[in-house]
């Protein structure tokens, strides 16, 4: 027999400022026990007791543990993409420096959400599977492609796809480890400039 896949939307959302509030305070609380136990430690009574509000109404907002750390995943992307989106589509300044500015505000989110971000890499594991996850892979994936197919042009159109996978694996793999050993500040800057001096070489970037 098929597993049946979870509901990842919210129940509801909120609208009144008491609704809000406690929505709020579920999200926090769930962000709090992710960053210092992983998803493991993650239940809906243990949400619910940390957000200072009773189980009734984490079921008045989320189905199951799934949807609020879907809900957390969502909005952790769409805060780091409303950061990142305005560099790479700015048309003021040239492919190096877009490609430039933009690494060094990624490895900069890295570091300052590391424990966060830990977290929601252990959670993906369970979320992976999910259509409404891949929808925000994939909305990630076509921003980066995008601004790769422009900068590298005519040259290497056909190679755009492998550049984009080669481009993100190397960058988000790296930002990872560097940052998960504690690297930050102006190391972690020279560190992005270095692999935007390699990118912006091998793929002839200006």
């Amino acid at each position: 027999m098929m597993k049946k896949p979870r509901q990842m939307s919210p129940k509801k959302l909120p609208i009144q400022a008491r609704a809000v509030a406690t929505v709020e305070a579920l999200v926090e609380a769930a962000t709090y026990i992710l960053a210092r136990s992983g998803p493991a430690g993650l239940t809906a009574n243990k949400v619910a007791d940390k957000a200072g509000v009773n189980i009734a109404s984490f079921y008045q907002y989320f189905p199951n543990k799934e949807a609020l750390l879907f809900y957390i995943v969502r909005q952790t992307w769409e805060r780091q993409l409303a950061r990142l989106s305005p560099i790479l589509t700015r048309r003021d300044a040239s492919h190096a420096t877009r490609l430039r500015d933009f690494l060094r505000e990624f490895f900069m989110i890295e570091s300052a959400e590391v424990e966060l971000r830990r977290a929601l890499r252990a959670a993906s594991v369970e979320l992976r599977e999910m259509e409404e996850y891949q929808v925000l892979l994939r909305d990630g994936a076509e921003l980066t492609k995008t601004f790769i197919a422009d900068a590298v042009g005519k040259h290497l159109e056909h190679e755009v796809d492998f550049i984009v996978r080669f481009v993100v694996l190397m960058t988000t793999s790296f930002a990872e480890r560097t940052t998960d050993e504690g690297t930050d500040g102006a190391e972690l800057i020279r560190q992005a400039d270095l692999i935007t001096s390699m990118l912006v070489k091998q793929f002839k970037l200006t």
